[in-house]
């Protein structure tokens, strides 16, 4: 364990106080004197480091109390409120009722030093660490590499335009994230799938009909959104539905739930609010969220597991039977982000997503289409068995 990070996460910790140790009540905070001081003297002694992993090492692991326990909660560079809630495994709407100087819409809440917070878990505390340049990184590189939002790579440097090699640059890590992705962890994909045959997509997805569907079975691997009406498919769809979340589980060993809210209608056609989803292989699936998100609302950009996302994107494009993927363009970043953190390059998304330079013209998996910020759609490619299947 470097002694730079564990004297850097002792100088800036943060959390709970017991009154046993400091005299006071069990649930009062006792505040750290000095903060600037400690903070100026950290700042001269910044960790020098080469990876995420040595942070993640250095790092105390994360506490469960047995109740809510009383924290005060030190407001780190662009650190958003669902991000802290998230955090401390609560609701941004909790944070906002015990600290009700806070505005509702308040992104960055700059100017302040601290939040009280009611914590279900005690992560260790954001890391201000030290890292140099490598030969050919630019900005996304080291933002994937450590996994830090590239927007907030730059706001921790504003003063750089661009990255040299061997220039040395600052960045905050988070080592109390929680950590919902376990690789190779997960089940083994089935070699088959008892998946009833003789369901067919029939005619176009937005002008067609569904012959003897399927209705989506009940499964480990998914969630089912009640009512069911609306989830029904064909044969050659429910399958890849089956194949790609038992890759998707066995590949990230993804715990969390994914919900699939609407396929087609049980003969087909029109499925009002939408305008395809007519023939059987058009597939809505809420984009997976992080831990002490509201599983009933409206999510935001920053309580969606993007990992999760891609690694379940990543899956159904594995089947080999995806046509499209539909996702607005507004979060595309995000997607892309994630997917390089997760190990891929800008080659291997070259046919996948066109961030940043998404374009009406080009035929990526991943593409935009409006109101699709909260849930992807997959379509599925037409079948071996299915002569009336019509691609668009």
């Amino acid at each position: 364990m470097p002694t730079g990070c564990v004297a850097l996460l002792l100088t800036l910790g943060i959390g709970p106080v017991l009154g046993e140790a400091a005299g006071t009540d069990p649930m009062e905070f006792v505040a750290e004197p000095d903060l600037d001081e400690l903070e100026a003297e950290a700042d001269e002694g910044l960790p020098l480091v080469s990876s995420l992993a040595e942070v993640l090492a250095a790092a105390p692991a994360v506490e469960i109390p047995a109740r809510p326990t009383l924290v005060r909660h030190r407001i780190r560079p662009r650190e958003r409120l669902t991000h802290i809630a998230i955090r401390y495994g609560v609701r941004r709407e909790d944070l906002l009722r015990w600290n009700p100087s806070l505005a509702d819409d308040e992104e960055f809440p700059s100017g302040r030093r601290t939040l009280k917070v009611k914590a279900r878990r005690l992560p260790p505390p954001r890391v201000k660490v030290r890292y140099v340049v490598q030969a050919d990184e630019d900005w996304m590189d080291v933002a994937v590499k450590f996994h830090v939002p590239h927007r907030d790579l730059h706001a921790y440097n504003w003063n750089l335009r661009t990255l040299q090699p061997g220039q040395e640059i600052t960045l905050w890590i988070d080592p109390g994230w929680p950590q919902t992705l376990h690789p190779g962890e997960g089940p083994p994909v089935p070699e088959r799938f008892d998946v009833p045959m003789g369901a067919l997509s029939v005619g176009r997805p937005n002008r067609g009909r569904l012959q003897d569907g399927v209705l989506l079975p009940l499964s480990d691997l998914y969630t089912r959104k009640e009512p069911t009406s609306g989830l029904w498919g064909s044969s050659h769809a429910i399958l890849q539905i089956h194949r790609a979340f038992a890759i998707f589980r066995h590949d990230t060993g993804y715990e969390g739930e994914v919900v699939i809210g609407a396929l087609s209608r049980r003969r087909g056609g029109r499925f009002s609010p939408h305008v395809s989803h007519q023939s059987g292989r058009d597939i809505d699936i809420r984009l997976p969220l992080w831990p002490g998100a509201d599983p009933d609302g409206s999510p935001s950009i920053d309580e969606i597991d993007w990992y999760a996302a891609w690694g379940l994107v990543r899956a159904f494009i594995d089947t080999g039977e995806v046509d499209t993927i539909f996702l607005d363009v507004s979060r595309h970043r995000f997607l892309y982000e994630a997917a390089r953190g997760m190990g891929e390059t800008p080659e291997s998304l070259e046919a996948v997503i066109k961030w940043p330079r998404w374009s009406g013209d080009s035929r990526p998996v991943v593409r935009h289409s409006k109101g699709h910020d909260t849930h992807i759609h997959v379509r599925i490619k037409c079948g071996p068995d299915e002569p009336r299947c019509r691609k668009r």
